[in-house]
């Protein structure tokens, strides 16, 4: 069955239910002020008629003969019944009723004939023993029921048309997100839900919108980083292979220099791999950091003369500013020349002849702090929120041509990250870039405790 049956269902039985409820209480209330309203016409009469009985009950001290004296004062007339504490009648017009009890329903309904406080008789409209009274009440009831039955109908008919109106608001998004979800099963994330409101519903079909981006998003970079994992393969299998069938087929030996190449090829392969391996451990959570406090000045002295030598080689200024308060630094020492290496060669591999690098320190209350400037190319703003990516690439021909695997800056990245700091980088085209990581000092203070600006 349709969610629009159901709700329409549902909807029409509840109104039925509480049209038969009202209903029954209805005529039960009605009934009793109808009751109540004839007792309280007659209620002047009955008070006139109270004090000639109590009169004659007074002067001969009991009932005796009270019907006899009904009918010699004209009691027919007057639209009264008399009875005992007990419900026996002792006067009523029609002499058939004498020595009847009163009906129950009617007994609660007198007027009490009191004599020194004391009850001695009930008094009650004759009208309520009459067959037009329980005609005319029964015919009020109808009227009363026939209107119930009437609003009822009415009202379920309105509660089917809610209920479709209703139900159709649901369904219609659900059927959307169910098709969305199919055509999200097949690939296809181009095509958006509509919003239908500020409602739930409205914040489901946002919530799908932005899950479906974020799908096609992810979906986007599994394929380009596939593709480009392939890519960067292919080149020293490519050169493996011809040289290997080359060598193959002419049946010569290699010398030491193509042996050096495909050797060199070789290690190309090994790197990549080993730093997709690394990304991926890092990403999953699973690389085990060996945390310890690091003299940065001797530390930093052990590689810093590699890199000038590297400098020189490549006739760029290296220059070092390390901070006198900066003294120690909280982090796994291996990874840590790991980040500092891949800055400053992903600087090297973008500045020209006769620019400068430099590298500084300083530290505040939380953590500490260094930087890679450097005066290169740039990066262009709409790619410098890019670049931690893995494989993204601001010049590709460039990045050939320097060797890069384009997993620099993300292993950066991810290793920044499982310290607990944060790296960011500024820059502006033809003017250089800067990097500046923060790592935490070695107490319990957070990353987000100072969160780049």
């Amino acid at each position: 069955m349709k969610l629009t049956s159901k709700i329409s269902i549902i909807l029409v039985v509840l109104v039925l239910m509480s049209g038969c409820l009202i209903g029954i209480l209805c005529v039960e209330n009605v009934s009793d002020a109808f009751d109540d309203y004839l007792f309280d016409t007659y209620e002047v009469m009955l008070d006139e008629w109270a004090r000639t009985f109590v009169a004659y009950y007074s002067y001969h001290g009991s009932w005796n003969g009270v019907e006899y004296f009904g009918r010699v004062v004209g009691l027919e007339q007057s639209g009264v019944v008399l009875s005992d504490l007990n419900g026996r009648i002792l006067y009523h017009f029609d002499r058939d009723y004498v020595g009847r009890h009163v009906p129950q329903e009617i007994f609660s309904r007198g007027y009490l004939l009191r004599v020194d406080h004391n009850v001695i008789g009930i008094l009650y409209p004759a009208a309520l023993f009459s067959d037009t009274f329980t005609v005319m009440q029964e015919e009020f009831s109808k009227a009363m029921m026939g209107a119930i039955a009437k609003g009822v109908l009415i009202i379920s008919l309105f509660a089917i048309l809610i209920g479709i109106g209703l139900s159709v608001s649901i369904a219609t998004p659900l059927k959307d997100l169910t098709q969305a979800t199919k055509r999200m099963a097949k690939g296809d994330f181009s095509e958006s839900l509509p919003i239908y409101g500020s409602d739930e519903i409205g914040d489901l079909s946002r919530s799908f919108n932005s899950m479906a981006n974020e799908l096609e998003k992810s979906t986007e970079l599994r394929q380009q980083m596939v593709a480009d994992i392939s890519h960067e393969l292919r080149t020293p299998l490519t050169v493996l292979s011809s040289k290997l069938e080359f060598t193959l087929e002419q049946n010569t030996p290699l010398e030491m220099e193509e042996v050096a190449v495909l050797y060199d090829e070789v290690i190309r392969l090994r790197g990549l791999v080993g730093e997709l391996q690394d990304l991926s451990k890092l990403e999953a959570g699973h690389a085990m950091l060996d945390k310890t406090l690091i003299s940065f000045p001797a530390y930093f002295s052990d590689f810093q003369v590699l890199l000038e030598a590297e400098a020189e080689s490549r006739e760029i200024d290296l220059r070092v500013d390390l901070a006198s308060d900066a003294v120690y630094c909280y982090a796994d020492p291996k990874r840590l020349k790991q980040i500092i290496l891949n800055l400053v060669n992903n600087a090297f591999r973008y500045t020209a002849e006769g620019g400068a690098i430099t590298i500084r320190t300083w530290q505040d209350a939380y953590g500490f702090y260094f930087s890679v400037q450097d005066t290169g190319i740039g990066i262009a703003p709409d790619e410098l929120e890019r670049i931690f990516e893995r494989f993204y690439r601001t010049d590709q021909s460039r990045h050939r041509e320097n060797g890069g695997s384009g997993l620099g800056l993300a292993i950066t990245k991810a290793l920044v990250d499982a310290h607990g700091g944060w790296i960011k980088a500024e820059s502006q085209l033809q003017a250089g870039s800067i990097f500046t990581v923060w790592l935490p000092h070695w107490t319990d203070t957070k990353a987000e405790n100072n969160e780049v600006n």
